[in-house]
């Protein structure tokens, strides 16, 4: 039975740390031939160092997940090792002896000039390897390289003809290229279904006119890869270099993403230069598809850019609306209050005045006399109704004394026990305690609904700039998970909504429910200083 993964990744484990320990263990024996190095114990203890630690890293996943990276690795120290080890022995044929007296000292110095040679020779030999590749060819970066400023810049908002031209002019240079051309959407539009030739780099000195590449020619380009003049002959011979151009190589990739051609990269050298190899071939491809890739991001981009803004504006207009929506409804309130109070509630009020003349007049012995004391008492219960009624609906309270003083008196018509707390709210702008108003009543109508027999605060907190206004009971609560929101919850959260506050509704079986509602902040907002209240208003339990 083979072993497991895990047993087989500890082992790879185990084996780096063999292999790094026989690669200290040898350049320690080499140092000691010519006499240098650490004390034994010391030696000892850097050998069985990676041993050690190859047991210990064996009980971490993340390193079995590793262990082949650290395999290769410790590989790659062994092959250090060796490297070491060869340049210590060359040392010993150059004294041609084991080193004595003041040639002891040199070993040391040796060894660490040989493991910063053995350590920098990979590395400076791939960029030896890459300069030289660069001067032969011309290429000198990478097509992510070359697409990765494109990236960069897009993301900044750069205009898409601008960064094609950015390109354009680093693959000139870069690839040494006599002329770079990126056909793309007029003024860089990337879901036009046309391509313009839009960036030449150097630009032409007489700036012809070019057709645009259509549906049937873009079709051809969307299945092309790379192209060269054989190409261009049988399906495009209108894109040929003209004959007075004198002869030149060319080569062209067009930029695809998701079947559709977003740009055309053509790149030509003079005749009697290096011809275009197959690794130029592979860079143009490479530059055409992740120039591709860049350009489906910018639309993408650009796209999303466009819904953000209509979203905004959509939640901006929905805001103004719901806002209008509101003020209206406090208007037609402070109409219909209005109404009632000139209206039937004073008509109310000249009936049982009229009545309490009458019965005043009348003898004690008159036989209706109870009759017109059940009148008069009906007559005056109905205009405490209707008062009432029209409070309900628009309190002049709010308007003359403020929110602290309406909510107090609203407190003593509800069946809870009602504690109102004024922390330095102070008044606010009249949309803003119309809103906070109407919304604590409703909070105290689902309190009396949902929690009969609890008690309930309100607080009303000025905070720092940010005011706040809490209604909070200690009723038996409920699960905010498994409960519906009901039409009285998104009467709060429109009204707090169209002033451009928030909602927070908390609770949990057993520990109460409590409604947070947070007010915008209100310091550039004209609130109106208090009138006179015409009557003395008897306080209920205030903080």
């Amino acid at each position: 039975m083979s072993a497991g993964p895990g047993r087989r990744e500890r082992r790879s484990l185990l084996l780096s740390g063999l292999v790094v320990a026989a690669g200290i263990a040898s350049v320690g024996l080499c140092v000691g031939l010519l006499g240098g190095g650490p004390p034994l114990p010391v030696a000892l203890a850097l050998v069985a160092a990676p041993l050690v630690l190859a047991v210990a890293a064996g009980v971490s996943a993340r390193a079995c997940r590793a262990s082949a990276v650290v395999l290769v690795a410790a590989s790659d120290f062994a092959g250090l090792a060796v490297a070491v080890d060869l340049g210590l022995l060359l040392v010993l044929l150059v004294f041609g002896r084991v080193p004595v007296g003041m040639q002891v000292e040199l070993v040391n110095p040796v060894l660490l000039g040989l493991l910063l040679v053995a350590t920098l020779a990979g590395p400076l030999g791939r960029w030896a390897g890459r300069s030289a590749r660069s001067v032969l060819s011309g290429v000198r970066r990478s097509p992510d390289e070359l697409v990765a400023d494109f990236g960069d810049r897009a993301g900044r908002g750069t205009p898409v003809p601008e960064l094609l031209r950015q390109v354009a002019e680093s693959m000139r240079r870069d690839w040494r290229l006599s002329t770079v051309e990126i056909w793309s959407g007029p003024d860089g539009d990337l879901a036009s279904d046309v391509l313009h030739r839009g960036v030449v780099v150097p630009a032409p000195l007489d700036d012809v006119d070019v057709d645009p590449l259509r549906g049937p020619e873009l079709e051809v380009l969307a299945r092309a890869g790379v192209a060269g003049p054989g190409w261009l002959e049988m399906w495009l011979p209108r894109l040929r270099p003209a004959p007075d151009a004198g002869p030149r190589q060319l080569r062209l990739a067009p930029a695809v993403h998701g079947g559709r051609v977003l740009a055309l990269v053509v790149i030509e050298r003079p005749a009697t230069a290096t011809a275009f190899s197959a690794a130029d071939e592979r860079a143009l491809a490479g530059v055409a598809r992740r120039l591709g890739i860049a350009l489906r991001n910018r639309a993408l981009d650009d796209a999303l850019a466009v819904t953000l803004a209509d979203l905004q504006r959509s939640n901006t207009e929905l805001q103004a609306s719901r806002a209008r929506l509101v003020t209206a409804g406090n208007a037609e309130r402070r109409r219909i209050e209005r109404d009632l109070h000139d209206g039937a509630q004073q008509h109310l009020v000249a009936l049982a005045v009229g009545l309490r003349l009458l019965r005043d007049g009348l003898p004690p012995d008159w036989p209706d006399l109870e009759l017109l004391d059940e009148l008069d008492l009906a007559a005056r219960e109905s205009v405490r109704d209707l008062r009432d009624l029209a409070h309900g609906i628009y309190p002049p309270l709010l308007r003359d004394a403020g929110l602290a003083e309406a909510l107090r008196v609203a407190a003593q018509r509800s069946p809870l026990a009602v504690t109102v707390h004024d922390r330095g709210l102070g008044r606010l702008p009249e949309p803003v305690e119309v809103a906070v108003y109407f919304c604590c009543l409703e909070a105290l109508q689902n309190a009396a609904k949902h929690a009969p027999g609890s008690s309930v605060t309100v607080t009303l907190d000025g905070g720092d700039g940010s005011p706040t206004v809490t209604v909070t009971d200690d009723g038996p609560g409920f699960d905010p998970t498994t409960a519906t929101a009901g039409g009285g919850s998104e009467s709060m959260v429109d009204r707090i909504g169209a002033i451009g506050g928030t909602v927070a509704l908390r609770s949990a079986p057993g520990h109460g429910t409590t409604v947070e509602v947070r007010l915008p902040d209100v310091g550039g907002m004209p609130a109106r200083p208090p009138r006179s209240v015409a009557s003395r208003i008897s306080p209920v339990r205030a903080g």
